[in-house]
């Protein structure tokens, strides 16, 4: 099984920051503390839900979390 890792993302959310670099990180974020659904953010989280279900690469998660962090205006650098 793979540790569904991919290159880390630094993102500022709700005044916090942290080091995204895992699915299940990305999941979290997306989820928990998330300050908008946008259409890239659920976009996000089904891909998240696919990794899990063995349907998509644990590397398409990053592109498409920082089109959500883009689409909710959230400040990241990667």
């Amino acid at each position: 099984m793979s540790k569904r890792t991919f290159k880390p993302v630094k993102i500022t959310v709700n005044a916090k920051t942290r080091t995204v670099h895992t699915v299940l990180q990305a999941g979290n974020t997306l989820l928990n503390d998330w300050p908008e659904q946008t259409p890239a953010a659920k976009v996000a989280e089904r891909l998240v839900v696919d990794v899990f279900n063995d349907l998509a690469d644990p590397g398409q998660v990053r592109p498409a979390f920082i089109a959500a962090a883009r689409a909710s205006d959230i400040k990241y650098t990667s």
